[in-house]
């Protein structure tokens, strides 16, 4: 569903439908993984939130308009482990990231962006108060920070292809 400026919005049956695919993407990662890899697999799972991440996604919610996506995220879809996916990917329950926050002086907000994940590396993810979402150059969030999404819609169909793709090829993913 596109919104009044031309961007796909983020509902709960677009995250149901992403949370399922990934779930099962997610699962023919892990089938036969040992065998390829020669070591156990670790978490690879979407959880659904709990009731603290919906109370958290309220709140996140109210702090901005850019984080009206990110609420309805944080209400459909609790933590994310990726951890075979490339380098591994995790993304934060709703819970965790209302206090977790940058400033993001390259998003030019005065609201503080909210980290809500990384990958195996150390590289964070944070989502800002227009909505876009930033990767930092380093493991630090004291370091520069580059726009990789207009918006978390964007940056979750980036995370599902990685998962595929990862999947399909061993490559890893595309953020």
């Amino acid at each position: 569903m596109l919104d009044s400026s031309g961007s796909l919005r983020l509902t709960a049956t677009s995250l149901a439908d992403w949370r399922a695919e990934v779930s099962a993407a997610l699962a023919a990662v892990t089938a036969g993984f040992e065998e390829k890899y020669g070591y156990s697999p670790g978490e690879n799972a979407v959880h659904p939130p709990e009731a603290a991440d919906r109370v958290a996604a309220g709140r996140i919610a109210a702090e901005a308009p850019g984080f009206a996506d990110l609420a309805a995220y944080y209400g459909e879809v609790g933590a994310v482990l990726m951890s075979d996916v490339g380098n591994g990917y995790f993304l934060h329950p709703a819970s965790d990231a209302l206090d977790e926050r940058t400033a993001l002086p390259q998003a030019g907000e005065a609201v503080p962006a909210v980290l809500i994940g990384s990958d195996g590396g150390g590289i964070l993810y944070a989502v800002a108060a227009d909505g876009a979402v930033w990767r930092s150059r380093t493991a630090s969030e004291e370091g520069e920070f580059d726009r990789i999404a207009d918006g978390l819609a964007e940056f979750l169909d980036l995370l599902r292809r990685s998962v595929h793709r990862f999947h399909d090829s061993g490559q890893p993913g595309l953020l």
